[in-house]
């Protein structure tokens, strides 16, 4: 390969900032140059580097397509048949997979446990770092935060360099011993004071951003900081410094879901591809592709902007049973599901199956937004389904963005209720994600094997598994 060849591939596949990134994370000690000089290298002399260790292959696959699946910790608890494990993931349909969630101690400034019995007593986490057995190739995040979390502890612990800097320690004491790939930080919502967060929240994000990456610089880790972030317009200017976080932040991760909900007074899809006639208001532009738009306008490159799709529902009860088109008046949040039990929310796999045996549910589909909904007497459901997340896969790949993330796993019809299993996974899948077809099953196969594996696991005594404990 000449230089010219490897100037225009360096140039074509990623920025200078990334290519920087990768080597320095990468490179034996005996080879890694200063901070002031590696500051001065051209990009001829980063290259030459590169290929001098061999790394030509490293960097290339930094451009590789995403497609990140979320696997939640509290799924576990549900009542069988739907009690989702950490065996049940199916690995050869994801890039990545992410352990959600953990916390922000809010006395200790720590990286902490939300749920130490799963996590720790029942091995949770060590369970999901054995998924590389299975899947080698497979890339582990864990997230911290989240709804529940909250913003107050981010806030605190973000307000003082000093308490940055003993969270980040706590950080990479925790990727070192666990072996994880990356941290996706699900801080919701940074200058939300509702959610116990301040003005000051907007520049102290950036400056958690940059201080996990330079301790992971100086750890000499390829660990990847992403940040997950809203598509919502209304929460950008009070909590996000949208040019620096997308300078900071390996990935940004953009919550293309929940805009909409029982708490807006109307029925109506959560995740609408762009605005339709009864947008109005706030609103206006509260969709998928203006929540993207306004990341790549503000600084974001596509090759770091990845989109979040729902494998959940948002239901309402409406005022009037004869009034069901979008933006019918609602009178609140639908009933719980049987397995998820919460108002205003249902699983595909519930959904599905309350279209499939329930009788006089109607569906239709939503033009403009590009998302399927469906209504019987007063109950009304939006959500997704392979034909829409086919759209939000054909807008990734027009606007060159670096994947989809899926949330999440345990809400897909995954046992096969309605057809085969994992079929919004697999739609993901068959659209993003080349496997080998020696590494890939059936569905079928794949949940079988998993289920062999859970009973394995629990009539195994002695059994060989990797038993972790971090405090």
């Amino acid at each position: 390969l000449s230089q010219a060849g490897a100037l225009a591939s360096a140039r074509s596949l990623l920025s200078l900032r990334e290519v920087l990134r990768v080597i320095v994370a990468k490179l034996p000690q005996a080879v890694v140059p200063s901070r002031r000089s590696l500051s001065e290298m051209t990009l001829q002399g980063v290259f030459l580097t590169v290929l001098a260790v061999g790394l030509v292959g490293n960097v290339r696959d930094a451009r590789a397509t995403r497609l990140i699946c979320h696997y939640t910790t509290w799924s576990q608890g549900r009542a069988d048949p739907y009690s989702y494990r950490v065996e049940h993931v199916p690995g050869d349909l994801c890039t990545h997979v992410v352990y959600n969630f953990l916390g922000v101690d809010s006395e200790e400034f720590e990286l902490a446990y939300l749920q130490r019995e799963i996590d720790i007593v029942q091995n949770g986490l060590g369970r999901f770092i054995d998924l590389r057995q299975r899947f080698p190739d497979l890339k582990l995040y864990f997230a911290v935060g989240g709804w529940d979390h909250g913003g107050a502890a981010f806030s605190s612990m973000a307000s003082k360099r000093s308490r940055r800097q003993k969270f980040v320690a706590s950080v990479v004491k925790f990727m070192t011993k666990f072996a994880f790939d990356g941290i996706e930080l699900v801080w919701l919502y940074p200058g939300s004071v509702e959610r116990g967060g301040s003005n000051y929240d907007k520049d102290n994000f950036v400056y958690l951003v940059d201080d996990l990456k330079t301790a992971f610089l100086k750890a000499r880790k390829p660990w990847d900081v992403t940040i997950q972030v809203p598509a919502d317009h209304t929460r950008f200017e009070v909590g996000y410094d949208q040019p620096n976080l997308c300078a900071s932040a390996d990935y940004v991760h953009v919550a293309g879901y929940d805009l909409r909900g029982s708490w807006a007074g109307f029925a109506d899809v959560h995740s609408p591809m762009q605005n339709r006639p009864h947008d109005t208001g706030i609103y206006q532009g509260l969709n998928v592709q203006d929540g993207v738009e306004s990341w790549l306008r503000n600084g974001c490159s596509t090759e770091k902007v990845v989109l979040g799709v729902p494998f959940l529902g948002r239901t309402f009860l409406l005022r009037n049973s004869q009034q069901n088109s979008i933006g019918a008046a609602s009178a609140g949040p639908g009933p719980k599901g049987q397995h998820t039990y919460t108002e205003g929310y249902l699983g595909y796999f519930e959904i599905c199956q309350k279209l499939k045996s329930e009788r006089n549910w109607r569906t239709a589909w939503d033009s403009i937004g590009q998302c399927p909904y469906a209504y019987r007497g007063t109950q009304w459901i939006g959500y997704e389904d392979e034909r829409s997340l086919r759209e939000k896969v054909a807008f990734v790949k027009r606007k060159e963005l670096r994947g989809i993330y899926a949330f999440s796993l345990d809400l897909d019809d995954y046992k096969g209720k309605c057809g085969e299993p994992y079929p919004l996974m697999t739609t993901l899948a068959s659209m993003l994600k080349t496997p080998k077809e020696s590494e890939i099953g059936s569905a079928l196969d794949r949940w079988e094997l998993a289920q062999q594996m859970e009973e394995d696991r629990l009539n195994a005594t002695g059994a060989s598994q990797t038993a972790w404990s971090w405090s």
